[in-house]
């Protein structure tokens, strides 16, 4: 892409996306043995809550870069789907040589973050499918429908029934998957919807909307989260992708950033390109910090503790993404 084309919200998107996941994975790190009637288990909520929109948004970069271009299946596999499987095998045993941990962690990683990997790259093998839809309105306009419906609508639905009565919940749980509209159900939906925010003219008064049921997304899964973990005396949380608030939440960010960031900024567009570096490392630097400097959530109060922690990962992620970049053969299949 040249620099004229370029859009570059995607590169400030990149890097807050970053610093989400790793707020994310700071803020749950004592979330699941915090009493949830603590002012220490809610500030760990809150920010778990604003900062969900990461994994979404990555998903809608690649959308919006992928179905906007004619790739050759050919090269899809052999430039971005191998570099994804070279950085997950260095990565799995990167982990497994620093955990000493075995199995299942080889395949998903601490903190499950490989599982992105796995994802993005089933996204690509479909990307010559996808495009055909985002050519038409009408298709797109109908998959779209037909994710918010599948994807976020029903999976959210059966996780509100089986909280007052998991019997009636795995009812409609079985009789949504008895479709098997698995095209429409992942993240095919986010993927095509970066695509359509990118290319569309947003009106103020549409771009207001968004941003309405952006703060609406964030307070709900907030509040949400919050009462589902007191009525049933345990931590739970609305924070999964396929949820109508975590959705309002990423297309506000998404928009937002397309309308106040598309400028250039040659420091955002370093950190850019460092920014899959440093989501595959930012696991073993928050390991480092928790588990050999004992500096964790609740060593003070987790409103300050988790964005400090937060800030001093990213720092230290990136700049060993940068340190790996500088090498040529890392820089290409690694990071």
């Amino acid at each position: 892409m040249t620099t004229e084309t370029r859009c570059h919200y995607f590169d400030f998107l990149r890097v807050a996306g970053a610093f989400a996941v790793i707020v994310v994975h700071v803020a749950t790190s004592k979330w699941y043995t915090t009493d949830i009637h603590t002012l220490e288990w809610e500030a760990m909520n809150f920010y778990d809550s604003i900062a969900r929109w990461a994994v979404p948004v990555f998903v809608m970069i690649s959308g919006a870069l992928f179905l906007n271009r004619d790739i050759p299946v050919r090269k899809i596999y052999s430039k971005y789907i191998f570099r994804i499987f070279t950085a997950f095998v260095f990565w799995s045993f990167f982990y497994v040589c620093l955990n000493d941990i075995l199995g299942v962690y080889f395949i998903q990683g601490r903190f499950l973050h490989m599982w992105f990997l796995f994802m993005i790259a089933g996204l690509y093998m479909i990307v010559s499918f996808v495009k055909k839809i985002a050519e038409s309105e009408s298709l797109t306009k109908y998959f779209l429908a037909l994710a918010f419906l599948f994807a976020f609508v029903l999976p959210e639905s059966v996780k509100i029934i089986s909280l007052f009565s998991d019997e009636h919940g795995k009812i409609v749980g079985t009789f949504a998957d008895h479709f098997h509209l698995h095209f429409v159900a992942g993240f095919t939906g986010y993927f095509l919807l970066g695509y359509v925010l990118n290319n569309a003219q947003i009106s103020r008064r549409a771009e207001r909307l968004i941003y309405f049921a952006g703060i609406i997304g964030f307070a709900a899964t907030v509040f949400m989260s919050l009462r589902a973990s007191l009525f049933i005396g345990k931590p739970s949380g609305f924070y999964n992708d396929h949820t109508v608030n975590v959705m309002f939440e990423s297309i506000s960010v998404f928009v937002f950033f397309k309308s106040k960031f598309n400028r250039p900024s040659r420091i955002i567009r370093t950190l850019s390109q460092y920014s899959f570096g440093a989501y595959l490392v930012h696991v073993a630097v928050i390991g480092l910090i928790i588990n050999k400097l004992g500096l964790n959530t609740l060593t003070f109060n987790p409103l300050l503790s988790i964005p400090v922690i937060s800030v001093i990962v990213f720092v230290i992620s990136f700049a060993i993404s940068a340190a790996l970049n500088q090498i040529p053969f890392i820089s290409k299949y690694i990071v």
